[in-house]
């Protein structure tokens, strides 16, 4: 038994089992890839199927029509998305007494600058005229925004607790994400003056709507330290 035979004896699946569902993972990455290197639009199920090198016989066991295809494409998408979200902000906060606010706001930035937003991007533009790819995105977009939100409320339990948390987090997320939307479309650099001027106001301006939270943390750590 080879290692991964034996990995998929210790995880209670079958070899075959492991092998289709690597198939199909590798299929959903090279359709994200397609998206970012040809754009939706000019995406084909032959490209997909040359990109992540499998059989058109087995794009077609996986995923018989191409709305399915798309489908579980925009899935696998928001899905890493949230988890790159999760571990970056989680790695970041780990040992802090309090939430890292400005450190965690650059952190999503970075984030924003990667291939799985820009391919976010595109699909979002391309669905303005595509009602097939609209009625797969809106819903997947809302869920998308719940996800984010409990996964950011678990990262962040101290500021969520604050009155302002809603209003905070929706302001870093339109306001970061409606920047590097734009700076998609210029020539200049990612992050212009104007910019980096737009995300010190934010930075500022959330650490002042979370004061609430953070002064009674402090006030609630000073008393047990009385106490000892």
């Amino acid at each position: 038994m080879d290692g991964k035979q034996k990995q998929a004896a210790d995880d209670g699946k079958s070899w075959q089992k492991i092998k289709s569902e690597q198939t199909k993972t590798a299929i959903l990455n090279a359709a994200l890839d397609c998206f970012l290197l040809v754009g939706f639009n000019k995406t084909t199920t032959e490209k997909i199927a040359k990109q992540a090198k499998v059989s058109r016989g087995a794009m077609l066991h996986h995923f018989p029509q191409r709305s399915d295809l798309i489908h579980a494409s925009v899935q696998h998408l928001h899905r890493k998305r949230l988890e790159a979200f999760e571990e970056t902000l989680s790695k970041l906060n780990e040992d802090a007494d309090f939430t890292l606010v400005e450190e965690g706001i650059d952190a999503f930035w970075d984030q924003l600058q990667s291939p799985l937003f820009v391919v976010y991007c595109e699909l979002l533009v391309a669905s303005r005229t595509d009602e097939e790819l609209k009625g797969t995105l809106a819903p997947a977009i809302r869920d998308f925004q719940t996800a984010w939100r409990e996964k950011s409320e678990r990262i962040f339990p101290d500021l969520a607790l604050s009155e302002q948390y809603g209003l905070a987090t929706a302001l870093t997320r339109y306001l970061l994400e409606g920047i590097a939307f734009h700076a998609q479309s210029t020539q200049g650099p990612f992050l212009s003056s104007n910019s980096k001027i737009l995300i010190d106001w934010l930075k500022l301006t959330v650490r002042e709507m979370f004061q609430d939270v953070r002064v009674s943390k402090s006030a609630l750590t000073a008393a047990e330290q009385r106490q000892d």
